[in-house]
């Protein structure tokens, strides 16, 4: 262990994440004092490789480190070290994602100390109701569906019970009958605190739906999916945040039904209150000028 400031004040810290740390805000010092680092922010991959291309101009090579959520203290250093002459280190991000289980979340800190320009990637205005209800969330508000759009569904239910009935009819009959979708087109993602995994892998599996994947949602998603059932808890736990809402809604690419026993109201207060998970890291504070 390592006594270091933390906010001013003295603080243990593992010898080898403090370390990483020091060197890393090294490293993004150097390259921001030579304007050689940018961090690009929006919810559209096109839009934010569109914005770091209108940003460098023609002849300036750059180095992409994407869905930077996931990027930890040792991706990034890799990254700076690696780094050719002369190219820019950009570090691009939806913010609204949850973060990755690394060390450090690096593209948030050096958002946040201000020591490189930060892109906001705007992409094209949501055009499905399931786009607009991405942006909704990302917000800190529920958001309402539209019996001419059904890219999004709100389903309400009683309780856990009726939730895993739901859940079933929507994987073998509804959503394949209206998107002709199945099998591993379609995944169910479970919020902490919502069903329990291997009571839905059964459902599933009697129900004759064995290629459906079942995921919880405590971490960054391997892929994304033509149709997802996003199955909500019943009371807020403290690890189920606004960002776990958004990652389920941005893993159906095509459809996400909402499975939920709460109400508007309650589901507004609900994401207005979360936000992620608490992080120390003393990298911004390394890196504020």
């Amino acid at each position: 262990m390592l006594e270091v400031e933390w906010h001013g004040a003295p603080a243990l810290a593992l010898l080898e994440v403090a370390d990483s740390e020091e060197l890393l805000a090294d490293g993004l010092t150097s390259l921001a004092e030579e304007n050689r680092l940018a961090v690009v922010v929006g919810s559209d991959p096109a839009a934010r490789r569109a914005a770091l291309e209108k940003a460098l101009g023609s002849g300036v090579s750059s180095v992409v480190l994407d869905d930077a959520h996931t990027v930890g203290l040792d991706e990034a250093l890799a990254a700076v070290e690696d780094l050719p002459e002369d190219a820019v280190l950009a570090i691009c991000l939806d913010n609204a994602l949850p973060l990755g289980a690394v060390l450090g979340a690096v593209a948030l800190d050096v958002a946040a100390s201000g020591v490189c320009p930060v892109l906001r990637a705007d992409g094209v205005r949501p055009r499905t109701a399931l786009e607009r209800a991405r942006v909704e969330v990302a917000a800190g508000r529920w958001f309402a569906t539209s019996a001419d759009d059904r890219s999004v569904v709100d389903v309400a239910v009683a309780g856990p019970d009726e939730a895993l009935v739901r859940v079933t009819q929507l994987v073998t009959a509804s959503i394949p009958r209206a998107f002709d979708a199945a099998g591993d087109d379609i995944a169910v993602l479970l919020a902490p605190g919502s069903l329990e995994l291997d009571g839905v892998r059964r459902a599933l599996d009697d129900a004759g739906a064995t290629a459906t994947a079942v995921v919880t949602l405590d971490g960054p998603l391997p892929r994304t999916w033509r149709a997802v059932v996003l199955v909500l808890h019943g009371q807020p736990v403290p690890t189920s945040t606004r960002a776990v809402a958004y990652a389920g809604l941005s893993a159906g690419t095509e459809h996400v039904s909402v499975v939920h026993g709460s109400t508007a109201a309650a589901l507004t207060e609900w994401l207005t209150a979360t936000t992620d998970r608490t992080r120390r890291t003393r990298l911004a504070q390394l890196l504020t000028p």
